[in-house]
């Protein structure tokens, strides 16, 4: 899953949505090309006759993804940051200036200082993470207009707002379908797929999250998982505060996915649901019982794919 910091060269990329602006680490060695497949290709040419062995880049909403995957195609290990952890780097080295060339040396430093990186990603799960960002996003949209139906009073207005969300259900459906569908031409993928829908509360759309969102589930070692996915509890004692635990980032769109299958499980798995109560009955939130039940699942999700056997219902007595 991960990979130990090289001897190559390391270069960071800041991305836009018309420039590429590219610069080597500890070097005064820089470059930029338009954001386009020939643009591309011509700062891979640059990055090789450099021996650039990482590259790192910010997470721009997508005007990134071309790049990435030509980054992992050639071979290089490839980083990509959340603005905020560039920005807080920036912010430990006391760099307040600002511009391309400028944010390309610090994306290039920020990345020279990463012990590991994950290994270049499946590019059948980037497809398929692109076609999941559609679903999600369209089934967002359907709820939002429901939302906004129920105060509209005007006939006419409510009857084009229902036709809407007609249209939404509709793509939602095929969205989902044709996810399944490519899932099940790949016989490894589906595999994972239907171990993953062996667990408590996991149906079909949340083992597509974590099967596309998760790649790395299988291949980590205990709380790794919950912690990846953002639900593993960080100590914070300081001052008046002792003895608080806190979950922080992760991957917040399949966090979201596993919160409802956390809620199902809690209600409709016995072991789970005990759990869950004995939590609630020593006085902990509601909240947190749910936010355990996650971390439970998701740990569960690591360990099925792990072993390579569905998950085995146990009861209560």
């Amino acid at each position: 899953m991960e990979r130990v910091k090289s001897n190559t060269a390391v270069a960071g990329v800041d991305v836009g949505k018309g420039w590429l602006d590219a610069a080597v680490h500890g070097r005064d060695d820089e470059v930029r090309v338009a954001n386009t497949a020939v643009g591309i290709l011509e700062l891979m040419s640059w990055l090789a006759a450099r021996d650039v062995g990482r590259v790192g880049m910010e997470a721009t909403g997508g005007y990134e993804k071309d790049l990435r995957a030509a980054g992992d195609a050639a071979g290089l290990e490839v980083v990509v940051h959340q603005p905020l952890e560039v920005r807080l780097y920036g912010k430990l080295k006391r760099r307040r200036a600002k511009n391309d060339r400028q944010d390309a040396q610090l994306i290039a430093a920020a990345t020279a200082q990463v012990d590991a990186v994950r290994a270049a990603q499946d590019p059948r799960l980037q497809e398929l993470a692109e076609r999941l960002t559609a679903y999600e996003q369209v089934t967002d949209q359907a709820a939002e207009m429901k939302t906004f139906l129920e105060t509209v009073r005007l006939k006419d207005v409510a009857a084009l707002i229902r036709s809407q969300i007609r249209a939404l259900e509709r793509a939602k459906a095929k969205l989902a379908a044709d996810l399944m569908a490519r899932v099940r031409g790949q016989p490894d993928l589906l595999e994972r797929l239907r171990l993953l829908i062996s667990l408590p509360g996991v149906g079909p759309i949340v083992a597509l999250s974590l099967l596309i969102r998760m790649p790395e589930l299988g291949a980590m070692k205990r709380g790794q998982a919950a912690s990846l996915i953002g639900v593993a509890p960080f100590d914070r004692d300081s001052g008046q505060l002792k003895g608080m635990r806190f979950i922080a980032g992760g991957r917040a769109r399949p966090r979201r996915m596993l919160y409802l299958a956390a809620l199902a499980a809690r209600r409709c798995d016995p072991a789970l649901k005990a759990f869950a109560e004995r939590l609630v009955a020593r006085g902990k939130p509601a909240k947190l019982a749910i936010v355990a039940v996650m971390r439970k699942l998701v740990e569960a999700a690591n360990l099925v794919l792990t072993r390579q056997q569905p998950w085995l219902k146990t009861r209560t007595t």
